[in-house]
């Protein structure tokens, strides 16, 4: 690796494993202007995709959902490293799934982590998810979130697994989820 400062090829002085072995961080210092920087090393699996309400296919993008989780927690007492640890969660249940899932399936894990992590970036990552358009749904959505039932099937549930909802989730947002 070279140095960023002045492009002379640089030495490892410490390695480290994450917590969850899904990366390893390595301190260098460059030979010749003595800078001192980190460098992160993470495994890339290839075509990683989300399947769009349209049907079609996307190459899953670990840096697009990190950067919506870290805008819903914006200015909220939530630590980057548990906001990377659900990115990391989601990228491994895509593996799992064998390289494909819903783009709704990572919306609603993303959800179910925010809501265990910090309830109001909860809130705010569900206004943009679920394109709230009312005021209203937001006290819709507080309120579900204070009901202390549990989600169904283990997942964040939405207004049409609500059992006293008379409408379902397709009427109520006016789209396929």
């Amino acid at each position: 690796m070279n140095c960023p400062a002045c492009r002379t090829r640089t030495r490892v002085i410490e390695t480290r494993t994450s917590d969850d072995h899904t990366s390893v961080r390595r301190r260098r210092v460059c030979s010749e202007c003595g800078r001192r920087f980190t460098t992160y090393e993470r495994y890339a699996p290839a075509d990683l995709a989300v399947r769009k309400r349209s049907g079609r296919r996307q190459a899953f993008d670990r840096a697009k959902l990190l950067g919506g989780l870290l805008r819903a927690a914006h200015k909220r007492p939530v630590d980057r490293r548990r906001l990377e640890t659900l990115a990391d969660r989601i990228e491994r249940e895509v593996e799992r799934a064998g390289g494909e899932l819903p783009a709704q399936r990572v919306g609603d894990m993303a959800l179910r982590g925010l809501r265990d992590l910090d309830r109001v970036a909860y809130l705010q990552f569900a206004a943009v998810y679920k394109g709230f358009s009312d005021p209203s749904q937001f006290s819709s959505e507080l309120a579900e979130l204070e009901d202390p039932t549990p989600s169904v099937g283990g997942a964040v549930r939405t207004a049409g697994d609500d059992p006293r909802s008379p409408t379902n989730a397709l009427d109520r947002r006016g789209h396929d989820g």
